[in-house]
């Protein structure tokens, strides 16, 4: 065997032993209380045909193809689906014991193929409330057994929103996100009044909450004319350590110059805009779900670029956290 062949066994090698090395299991667990019956939350998610109004991966493919079972509520019931960006797979129920423990069985069939155990436990809270908890355990398949230490945080997200979304359905008077893919947009450039900020996340929502209110001040109290939303630019975040480095921004005329405040200049360019209906805090799922959506597009973010979220409306004026209206956008390559 010649030098060359053994280099390239070696290289195709190494990366097999070390997969073989790995046990590629992962097991998710979320919990959500829901302020209705217990029965009410097992009928829901039973029927599989429900589950259009509240997956969180639905939402990302709502023309996916469906296929249910005949009997979708029961024992024994499945629905299918098949979609270009979701992939393809089946969701079976396999028990129910009472009204307190559905179990499952999901078959994924592509983009790659796995069988994975999924149950659901249905805990009777005083009063109207049902704590509800959302299971999955799984083995990646070889190939992709270095992903397995990831699987937890990346499915345990889609199963809080998921969670949230469901709620949404019971109780249409909970806190609940609405989440829209709105697509590719161009934002021009802009000037603005900001306020810089870095730290952790619960150091920046004290800083939002007294840093717009004084960005609106001055701009009441010195006759000028804010030229579109107030605004985060987030220049750096480290989702894992919560650490945020961003401007507080109020857009205003190019020519607008501040003792008080940096004035600063942000150059626009192509956008994915994704728009949350609800609370500031379903704001972290969003982006989350964004970045999930665009690696389903196959549509490449620009991470060179800062990305932003727009505030759409006055949380004060707003009759419920539901009315908030907020809007991400990540730069697109």
């Amino acid at each position: 065997m010649t030098t060359a062949l053994i280099v390239l066994a070696i290289v195709i090698a190494a990366p097999l032993l070390y997969l073989a090395t790995l046990d590629g299991s992962y097991s998710v667990r979320r919990s959500l209380d829901i302020s209705v019956g217990r029965k009410a939350v097992f009928d829901k998610i039973c029927d599989f045909r429900s589950w259009p109004d509240w997956s969180p991966w639905l939402m990302h493919e709502p023309d996916a193809r469906l296929v249910y079972s005949d009997k979708p509520d029961q024992e024994g019931g499945w629905y299918t689906w098949d979609g270009k960006t979701i992939g393809a797979g089946k969701l079976i129920h396999e028990k129910f014991i009472g009204e307190e423990r559905i179990e499952q069985k999901i078959e994924f069939t592509r983009p790659f193929k796995s069988v994975c155990k999924v149950w659901w436990e249905l805990e009777q809270k005083d009063g109207n409330k049902t704590r509800v908890y959302w299971n999955m355990a799984g083995k990646m398949p070889f190939l992709f057994r270095f992903m397995a230490k990831k699987m937890p945080e990346f499915i345990g997200k889609d199963y809080d929103t998921g969670l949230y979304m469901l709620r949404r359905e019971l109780d249409t008077a909970a806190e609940a996100p609405r989440i829209s893919f709105d697509g590719l947009v161009e934002l021009p450039n802009q000037t603005a009044l900001t306020i810089h900020f870095e730290g952790h996340r619960e150091e920046m929502k004290k800083s939002m909450m007294e840093g717009f209110p004084r960005l609106g001040r001055y701009v009441d109290e010195n006759k000028l004319s804010a030229t579109g939303y107030p605004f985060t630019i987030y220049h750096q975040i480290d989702a894992g350590k919560m650490h945020f480095n961003c401007d507080l921004a109020l857009p205003v005329p190019a020519e607008t110059r501040s003792a008080e405040f940096a004035v600063k200049s942000y150059t626009g360019g192509r956008y994915y805009k994704t728009t949350l209906k609800g609370s500031y805090e379903f704001l972290q799922l969003t982006r989350h779900q964004t970045y999930s959506h665009l690696q389903m597009q196959k549509i490449k973010p620009d991470r060179k670029r800062a990305s932003l979220e727009m505030y759409e409306n006055d949380p004060a004026t707003a009759s419920h956290t539901n009315d908030i209206v907020s809007s991400i956008y990540i730069p697109i390559k």
